[in-house]
């Protein structure tokens, strides 16, 4: 070589299974410089698992050890230099022809990474927790606490998840959150969706905290991704799962299954029939100049929920290099709701007192078809396509029936009077979109793609009479209003991504188009918006060793005004407690940084991360108080808020009998609201913990979950601390081929939602239960053939969850 330069020298090794011993043919191995992390040079191994590689110049390294399916190996310290006193080729410090020294680095052994080990029966179960580099993915099929409930229970149970009395998510202290189902944006609001399904039709939940540009950029606080069961077994199989409870909740699924080499045929149906009830009291007082005027409520209510869900779908793999898929779902449902609330007050007449009897009935149904397929060419360039149409119905009657107390003669009741108003609300939407991807992450992959998603909603109110009721009819016919809601999406990215030694990078821009138009019918208002903006996003992940790494994440998002919150109409169920849109309510654009650190070792999970969100045109609820003590709830634009939090989640296997898992999420939020008031608290913090611990033995399994969230400030007032636990046994029955789950839902029956809030001139407090504490049992059973189709097709169908299929 040239003067100065390094020697070179030959490197040789081997690299063996853990278990079998056997060589793995055509590992790689990647020598790269510890002072700056850059890879040198590397090789592979032949089909014996043995490597030789020439040229390497003599130095320290760290060394890289990959192989497919298997956990890759860092090798610290790796000294290629030539040893005076070790004989190399039987000669002291022999060279060869070229004159490059040969050194033998001996015996490196790689074992099956979690993802392999799931396909071996051996394995009992999933890890309940899977950290990927841009997302948490929940095996909720573990999770015994969930069996025999609906997704909204399950949700509960999930770290950094919260889920108010009315069903609505946030996830890390923000509702602005998208829900997809399979990989596909949902129509449906989380309470819509969440509490007509069971949970017994759920595979797994993946929390996507900061997603690439690959994916549409709604929902500021991330995505929430369920991905629902589908049977990957050869042959004819099924499973069926009933659940009975006290009070009335009972379940049942069943999933059938029909896979042949080429085709897969399967269908699954879902019945849920539950009973709930709840309870809630309110004070507000308003102060004026002369007066103080003052409400009480107290209210009690049941409600009975009826759902159905039909799922079907083909796959159908002609080649290895292609496949197509159609499926399609449909869900209707039936809700019915009776209240009674008991007003005593003052207002500006003096003192009143009087009931009202809300009976109504909610009919919603849903269906949904998805044709989607792939396509692999030799030169590496792969298609994903899919095309996805849904459509929602949902119609609302409310009949109230109002009695005035008289104060003077209270032995007198009065006659009632009679509302009734209802609502028909049709949900259209069309999606497509083209996704390309090519290379690989060693040499530089590239994906990019095109979408197009347009949506309308039509709301009709419209208020009814009927005369055979004795009493007196209230004319409503002012509240009469359709509201339509049209948007369309056209969208374009490009993400590349490629591994550097230990970093692995992947930076993405998408632009999006958007045009907007929603029209008030009575009155003929109209309002449009239409923008472009760009979303870029940067991910970095860092391997500090085989079992530990860091991760550093940016995106711009946008939380997009939803329909209610622009609908500008009253929503009329309570005469002192108004809620209504804001047509001129902006889109809310988020910039998220986030950096994590995430190990893993045998039994234990433990992950941790920073992050900052800087959030534009923050939308919030706002709360005004009128002279005749009515409440106004309507969101408005903040000027914004920086938000940073820390959330951690440690998963441990203490014994072969005993885990637990911790996870928790502090945050604190300073909002800028000047340009609205300056009576608005605009720092709050909040916390949110959850745990999970298990015992099983010999098949017999019990696990205690729960969750807590101590009193918090937000806006304009403060919300009282919320905490729920979870008890269930499992055990399997039936020569094995089913399990028996007995649940107690909120053992303690702790769970319950409060809220003070405040303003200029009232002061407002708020309590609701809802019937939470349940006792349920639950059987599940497996037939059919049972056994794994053992054949790993390139081309076969994959999973809807995989919601790209690619580096990040």
């Amino acid at each position: 070589g040239k003067e100065g330069s390094k020697p070179e020298l030959i490197v040789t090794g081997t690299v063996l299974d853990t278990l079998t011993n056997q060589g793995l043919s055509f590992a790689t191995l990647s020598f790269i410089s510890p002072l700056d992390n850059q890879l040198v040079t590397g090789g592979i191994c032949d089909d014996e698992g043995v490597f030789t590689i020439e040229k390497i110049p003599a130095g320290p390294y760290k060394l890289l050890i990959e192989y497919i399916g298997y956990a890759p190996k860092i090798v610290e310290g790796v000294k290629v230099m030539r040893d005076r006193n070790a004989k190399v080729d039987g000669v002291s410090g022999g060279t060869t022809a070229v004159g490059q020294s040969k050194l033998d680095l001996g015996v490196f052994y790689l074992s099956k990474s979690a993802e392999q080990l799931q396909e071996i029966e051996l394995v009992e179960e999933k890890a309940l927790i899977i950290q990927g580099i841009d997302r948490k993915i929940f095996n909720v099929g573990q999770d015994i606490t969930s069996s025999g409930g609906t997704a909204i229970e399950l949700m509960e149970k999930l770290p950094s998840v919260q889920v108010d009395m009315d069903g609505n998510i946030s996830l890390r202290g923000s509702d602005q959150v998208r829900l997809y189902v399979d990989g596909k944006p949902s129509m449906l609001s989380s309470s819509e969706l969440l509490e007509t399904m069971p949970s017994s039709m759920i595979e797994s939940v993946e929390l996507i905290t900061n997603p690439s540009a690959k994916f549409s950029p709604e929902g500021m606080a991330g995505i929430i991704n369920i991905v629902l069961k589908k049977n990957k077994k050869a042959g004819f199989n099924g499973n069926v799962s009933a659940t009975i409870g006290y009070p009335n909740r009972n379940n049942f699924t069943a999933l059938v299954n029909r896979r042949s080499e080429k085709l897969n045929i399967f269908g699954s149906y879902s019945f849920m029939d539950r009973n709930g009830a709840f309870t809630s009291e309110s004070e507000k007082h308003t102060y004026f100049t002369e007066d103080t005027f003052h409400l009480y409520q107290n209210k009690l209510g049941e409600n009975n929920r009826l759902s159905h869900t039909f799922k079907g779908g083909i796959d159908y793999t002609p080649n290895e290099s292609s496949s197509i898929s159609l499926q399609g779902k449909f869900s209707p449902s039936e809700r019915l709701n009776i209240d009674s609330v008991h007003f005593e007050g003052t207002d500006i007449e003096g003192p009143f007192e009087y009931s009202r009897l809300t009976n109504s009935k909610n009919l919603q149904s849903n269906w949904d078809v998805d044709l989607s397929g792939k396509k692999d060419w030799d030169g590496g360039l792969h298609l994903d396509f899919g095309i996805n149409k849904s459509h929602g119905s949902k119609a609302k009657s409310n009949l109230f029936t109002e009695t005035m107390l008289n104060i003077i003669d209270p032995g007198f009741g009065g006659y009632p009077s009679y509302e009734q108003l209802g609502n028909n609300r049709f949900n259209d939407q069309f999606e497509s979109k083209l996704d390309f991807s090519f290379g690989n992450n060693e040499n530089g992959k590239i994906e990019w793609g095109l979408s197009a998603r347009t949506r309308k909603i039509d709301q009709d109110q419209f208020a009814m009479t009927d005369t055979t009721l004795i009493g007196q009819w209230i004319d409503n016919s002012h509240l009469e209003n359709r509201f339509i809601f049209n948007d369309a999406v056209y969208a374009a990215y490009a993400t590349y991504a490629k591994s550097f030694g230990l970093l692995s990078a992947q930076a993405g821009l998408r632009a999006e188009q958007v045009n907007t138009y929603s029209e008030l019918v009575n009155d003929s208002s109209i309002y449009e918006s239409d923008y472009f903006e760009l979303y870029p996003s940067l991910h970095l992940n860092y391997k500090l060793d085989e079992s530990s790494s860091i991760q550093a994440s940016y995106s711009r998002r946008v939380n997009r005004p939803g329909f209610h919150s622009l609908n500008p109409f009253p929503e009329y169920s309570d005469p002192y407690n108004l809620r209504m849109g804001n047509p001129f309510l902006k889109p809310e654009f988020v910039n998220a940084v986030e950096v994590g650190f995430q190990k893993f070792a045998q039994g234990t999970t433990f992950s941790a991360s920073v992050y900052a969100k800087d959030v534009n045109d923050m939308q919030r609820r706002y709360i005004t108080v009128d002279s005749n003590n009515v409440s106004t709830v309507t969101y408005r634009n903040l000027n914004g808020s920086v938000d940073i939090g820390l959330e951690f989640m440690w998963s441990k296997q203490l014994t072969k009998t005993f885990n637990f898992m911790v996870s928790s999420n502090i945050y604190h939020s300073q909002m800028d609201a000047s340009n609205l008031t300056s009576e608005y608290n605009e720092s709050t913090f909040g916390m949110w913990t959850s745990f999970n611990a298990g015992w099983k033995k010999n098949g017999h399994k019990i696990q205690l979950s729960g969750w807590v969230s101590p009193g918090a400030e937000v806006g304009q007032g403060k919300m009282k601390t919320m905490f729920s636990t979870d008890l269930a046994y499992s055990r399997p029955v039936l020569s094995d081929k089913g399990k028996l789950t007995v649940k107690i839902s909120d053992l303690f029956n702790t769970r319950a939602f409060g809220i003070d809030t405040h303003g200029p001139m009232f002061d407002q407090s708020f309590v609701y239960k809802r019937q939470s504490q349940f006792l349920t049992m639950s059987l599940s059973f497996n037939f059919g053939d049972q056994s794994k189709n053992g054949q790993h097709r390139k081309g076969g169908s994959r999973d809807g969850g995989d919601m790209d299929g690619g580096f990040f």
